[in-house]
C-alpha cells in the first residue's frame, strides 16, 4: 500500500490517468468479479461479501479475483476463487465487470459497462474520511456506487468523496450481517458476562500518522494497572477483552492475558480464534470511542460506553463528521478511571440508562437493521448466479 500522498497524486495524474483511458475501451466480462483490499487482506466488508458469494454458489458461474497487499494475506482458494497481489490487480480490473473495494481503491475511472462498488471499511463513522480529513489524497471518486447506511450519511459521503449523491446506495454493511448472525459460537459459559473494548488507533506506523498524543494501548490505564483490572473483572465474573485496532502502533506491545482480562493485538486476536463480528454478536456490552464498531453495535441494542479522554485533541487533529459527535454517542461518556469504574458497576448490576437514546441514534444511522446487506449490494451490482 502506498502511504506517500505526493506519490499517490503523481501516479493518479500520470500512470493511472492513462490506464483510465485504456479501461474505457476494454471489453468486460460480466462473470468476472474483482475484490480489492488496500491493506490487511480480504477483511472488513469484503470478508462477509466473499463468504456470501461462496455460500450462495455465485462462484460456480462467476470467477472471483481477490487482490490483496501481498501473498502474506492470501486466503484459501475455493472453486473459481483466486488470490493475486496488488501488482496484478490492474490487469484484472480492466477485464472485470464488477469490482468491490474496501480500505482503499485503484484510481481508475470505471467504464460505462462496469460496476465498481466502494464498500469502505466502516461506513457509519464518527471520524472524518476522504476530502473531509486534513490528509489531502486528492480525487478519490473512482467508483460507480458507494455504500451509505442511511440518508444521514449520503451528503457526508458525497462531500468526502467529491461525488454526486446519486452515487450513494443506502444499505447496511456486510460486516453487520455477520454480527447479527454469527457463524462461530464461542464458549463463555464460565463467565456471567463478556465485555469487549475496541479502541480505535491513535498512533499508526502502518498508516504513517497520529490522531492523538494518547499513548496507552488501553486508554486511561497503564500496564501496571492490568492486574487490578483483572481483579475487578473477576469480582463480577466478567471477561473483558481489549481488541486493539489493526492499524494501532504496537511496537512496544506485549501480549497480556489474565483470567478475566485480555489485551490482544489484531494478530493475537485472530490467533486466539476470534472473529470480531462473530464476537460482537455474542457479547453483553461494548466499550468504544470514535470507531465505527460503536455505531454498528447499536444494532444489537446492548449497553455501550465511550472512553474519550482525548476528545478535544482528536476533534482538532482528526475531526468528526458531526458538528458535535458526542450527540451521536448514546452511552456513558468516560473521561477518567472514576467514570470507567462507575459504568462497570452499573453494567454488572444491569443498570441501562441509555436504551431509548441508543434506539434513536440507531434509527438515524441505519435504515436497514435486520441484515441481508450482501443480498442488496449484489442486486444493485446486477451479479447473477
Amino acid at each position: 500500500m502506498l502511504r506517500n500522498t505526493m506519490i499517490k497524486k503523481i501516479l493518479k495524474s500520470t500512470v493511472f490517468k492513462g490506464i483510465s483511458a485504456v479501461n474505457k475501451w476494454c471489453q468486460k466480462k460480466d462473470n468476472l468479479i474483482l475484490l480489492y483490499s488496500g491493506n490487511k487482506g480480504i477483511t472488513y466488508n469484503l470478508a462477509p461479501l466473499l463468504q456470501y458469494l461462496i455460500d450462495n454458489r455465485y462462484n460456480i458461474k462467476n470467477k472471483i479475483i481477490c487482490a490483496v497487499e501481498s501473498e502474506e494475506y492470501f486466503g484459501t482458494e475455493e472453486k473459481n476463487v483466486k488470490y493475486v497481489t496488488h501488482i496484478q490487480a490492474v490487469k484484472w480490473f480492466l477485464r472485470a465487470g464488477h469490482v468491490f473495494y474496501t480500505a482503499g481503491q485503484l484510481p481508475i475511472i470505471p467504464s460505462n459497462n462496469q460496476i465498481v462498488f466502494h464498500l469502505q471499511h466502516g461506513i457509519a463513522n464518527y471520524k472524518t474520511i476522504g476530502a473531509l480529513t486534513k490528509i489531502n489524497n486528492g480525487n478519490e471518486n473512482y467508483f460507480t456506487y458507494m455504500l451509505a447506511t442511511s440518508p444521514l450519511y449520503v451528503p457526508i459521503l458525497a462531500k468526502a468523496y467529491m461525488c454526486s449523491k446519486e452515487k450513494m446506495v443506502v444499505a447496511s454493511e456486510p460486516m453487520v450481517d455477520r454480527m447479527l448472525k454469527p457463524r462461530r459460537i464461542y464458549d463463555f459459559s464460565e463467565y456471567d458476562k463478556v465485555l469487549l473494548w475496541a479502541p480505535t488507533f491513535r498512533q499508526s506506523d502502518y498508516l504513517g500518522y497520529n490522531d492523538s498524543r494518547q499513548e496507552e494501548l488501553v486508554p486511561l490505564f497503564e500496564e501496571s494497572d492490568y492486574s487490578e483490572i483483572n481483579e475487578q473483572m473477576k469480582n463480577i465474573n466478567c471477561l473483558l477483552i481489549v481488541k486493539l485496532h489493526p492499524s494501532q502502533k504496537t511496537s512496544e506491545y506485549k501480549k497480556r492475558i489474565y483470567s478475566h482480562f485480555k489485551v490482544l493485538s489484531h494478530e493475537e486476536f485472530e490467533r486466539e480464534g476470534y472473529y470480531l463480528y462473530d464476537l460482537m454478536g455474542q457479547i453483553n456490552g461494548l466499550i468504544g470511542d470514535y470507531s465505527s464498531v460503536s455505531l454498528q453495535f447499536l444494532l444489537r441494542d446492548k449497553p455501550e460506553a465511550f472512553v474519550i479522554p482525548d476528545y478535544e485533541e482528536y476533534k482538532e487533529k482528526r475531526g468528526f463528521v458531526f458538528k458535535n459527535a458526542k450527540e451521536y454517542m448514546p452511552g456513558k461518556r468516560i473521561y477518567d478511571k472514576e467514570g470507567f469504574w462507575c459504568w462497570i458497576d452499573e453494567f454488572a448490576r444491569n443498570i441501562d440508562r441509555y436504551s431509548n437514546e441508543r434506539k434513536r441514534i440507531r434509527d438515524l444511522v441505519y435504515t436497514y437493521q435486520k441484515g441481508e446487506s450482501c443480498k442488496r449490494i449484489l442486486e444493485v451490482s446486477g451479479i447473477k448466479k
